[in-house]
């Protein structure tokens, strides 16, 4: 079920929810970092962290995937940290590319472009389900977007130069301003006199939506939040969503 909150604007979108996660099996999938409140540098914060603790689920296995192993992409910091080996120590390319990976590796890095067999090993993939609360901010529709602006525009202007949120803003690198909205988002109460479990994007690597969720109960101590494991499973080299990932990325399993 769908609907726009008449207090506050928000649209929002009922559960129950199902939605898949990978996390180190050593930890389950239920203990994400915790965030510290007032200031501080946010830029290791994910998208839609506050204060407390943020679990993310993807609404499939590939967008799990998509959304876990963008780190491993080759980016333009390896890139760069390549071409500077091969010119200080004049080495042909790949031979500085080992170099790199093998120092990545020794400081506990994932290397970009390849994923090694310990990280499967040490993963899992979960299937969880929450039932209650039953509503999430819907940041995909059009109402939420026009709500963050009449409520938090002014402020993401003043602090963070954005004169307009959209879709750009929520699926940006600016945590200090993702970070902000969320914070907002979690405060508020709707019109059914409860707070949202979350919100509901779209994966800023495309192809599906994700759903953060607040562990409320955890940070205030009252016991466990609501989420039921359904599922866990090994993941393998030979899982089509993994190879399909892979693929999209220009990476190597090993």
């Amino acid at each position: 079920m769908t609907g726009v909150c008449s207090s506050t604007g928000l649209a929002y979108v009922e559960g129950p929810i199902t939605g898949y996660r990978i996390a180190k099996s050593s930890y389950g999938p239920l203990n994400p970092l915790p965030r510290s409140a007032g200031p501080g540098d946010r830029s290791s914060w994910s998208r839609f962290d506050t204060p407390g603790s943020t679990v993310y689920l993807a609404g499939d296995r590939r967008t799990a995937y998509a959304e876990t192993l963008a780190m491993a992409r080759v980016g333009k910091e390896f890139r760069d940290a390549v071409a500077f080996a091969a010119r200080q120590f004049g080495l042909p390319v790949e031979a500085a590319r080992k170099m790199i990976q093998e120092d990545w590796t020794r400081n506990g890095n994932m290397v970009p472009g390849w994923l090694p067999a310990n990280w499967r090993d040490g993963r899992l993939m979960y299937k969880l389900r929450i039932d209650e609360p039953i509503r999430w901010v819907d940041l995909t529709a059009a109402e939420s977007i026009a709500a963050l602006n009449r409520h938090v525009g002014p402020q993401l202007d003043e602090a963070f130069g954005i004169s307009t949120v959209t879709l750009g803003t929520l699926t940006g690198e600016d945590r200090e301003a993702t970070t902000a909205i969320a914070g907002w988002l979690r405060e508020q109460v709707l019109d059914d006199g409860n707070y949202a479990a979350g919100v509901r994007a779209h994966s800023k690597y495309g192809g599906g939506i994700c759903w953060a969720y607040w562990l409320r109960r955890q940070d205030d101590r009252l016991g466990t939040d609501p989420v039921q494991v359904e599922a866990e499973a090994e993941i393998h080299r030979n899982d089509a969503d993994l190879n399909h990932v892979l693929s999209l990325y220009g990476l190597e399993c090993r």
